[in-house]
């Protein structure tokens, strides 16, 4: 009994942790920007996300891959892409507010940009 006991609680911990990154998986967050003087929200899809300013101007997209709380980012598009260079950033989602914790990245922007911002979960509308 005490090993199927143990096994049903690493099995839920496993899962719970599969369900972490999923969770990413079609949200929206919000965060502002002082360099640009604007509002960003990143939309994260299925296996790819997009940032947009306050205009709804797309200003780079990405593709996207979520394991347990590892991000990994290549851009492909965009005025603020880094085509050929993975970002990879260890997530917090906790509450409402998603913050990034730079693991590698190549790309100046993204690496000086991400960490230390707190992004707001909003509704997506697009």
């Amino acid at each position: 009994m005490r090993k199927l006991t143990l096994l049903t609680v690493v099995l839920l911990m496993t899962a719970m942790t599969g369900l972490k990154a999923q969770s990413l998986q079609h949200t929206s967050w919000k965060t502002y920007f002082d360099a640009l003087h604007d509002t960003l929200t990143l939309h994260i899809e299925k296996d790819s996300s997009f940032v947009t300013v306050s205009s709804g101007d797309v200003v780079v997209r990405s593709l996207f891959k979520a394991q347990k709380d590892t991000l990994t980012m290549n851009d492909y598009e965009g005025m603020y892409a880094c085509p050929g260079d993975a970002g990879i950033y260890k997530v917090d989602q906790t509450g409402g507010t998603l913050n990034f914790t730079l693991l590698s990245d190549p790309c100046a922007g993204r690496s000086s940009s991400l960490p230390g911002s707190k992004w707001i979960r909003v509704t997506d509308k697009h």
